[in-house]
């Protein structure tokens, strides 16, 4: 059996959206506790939770969650600095990683789509497809892991990787365009509300 590892990125200011989208309620529960319960649902054996504005309250959040917490110093910097302290703190017998933020809300059966598809092909990289967009979660296997702590924003973050190996990825089409959530503004999260917590 695989050992998928999720990292969930909830680090960044919520500039944006004017309050912490960690805490947003969604399903009535918060958005955070939601991340987490949705990645467990969807096979993720580990999962590390990278903090760093408000870490404090958002661990209080998650007491009772079996999950590894991670707090990255120098989340100001973006979101490839999360990602990379979520891999180093995750376990070194992880296969895969599914990188998704917390302010991207996903349902199980996508997540457990995805990492059978991703482990079915053996891929290198898994992504999501809704008519011709990718989205979120995408998988990566272990074997890039440092090729990915080698990266910096200047980068391009992810998507360097993602480029250099994009004749080999593993595409998952899906028929909804939740895989295109991204919460940054008030007006997408309540139209999110309206659309996926009825």
């Amino acid at each position: 059996m695989s050992h998928v590892t999720a990292i969930l990125t909830a680090a960044g200011y919520s500039s944006r959206m004017g309050r912490s989208k960690a805490l947003l309620p969604w399903k009535e529960t918060t958005l955070i506790r939601h991340q987490v319960c949705s990645l467990r649902r969807g096979g993720c054996r580990e999962i590390v939770v990278v903090l760093g504005h408000r870490a404090d309250e958002l661990y209080s959040e998650l007491v009772g969650h079996d999950v590894t917490l991670a707090k990255n110093a120098d989340y100001e910097t973006g979101r490839i600095s999360s990602i990379k302290c979520g891999i180093e703190a995750a376990s070194l017998e992880a296969d895969c990683y599914v990188l998704l933020g917390v302010d991207q809300p996903r349902h199980h059966s996508v997540i457990e789509s995805l990492i059978k598809s991703h482990v079915a092909t053996e891929s290198l990289i898994t992504s999501p497809r809704f008519e011709n967009k990718g989205g979120h979660p995408v998988i990566f296997s272990s074997k890039l892991r440092k090729e990915i702590l080698t990266l910096d924003e200047g980068d391009g973050g992810l998507r360097k990787v993602f480029n250099e190996y994009r004749d080999v990825v593993n595409e998952v089409r899906f028929s909804d365009p939740e895989i295109l959530l991204d919460l940054n503004t008030m007006e997408e999260y309540e139209t999110a509300v309206s659309l996926y917590c009825r």
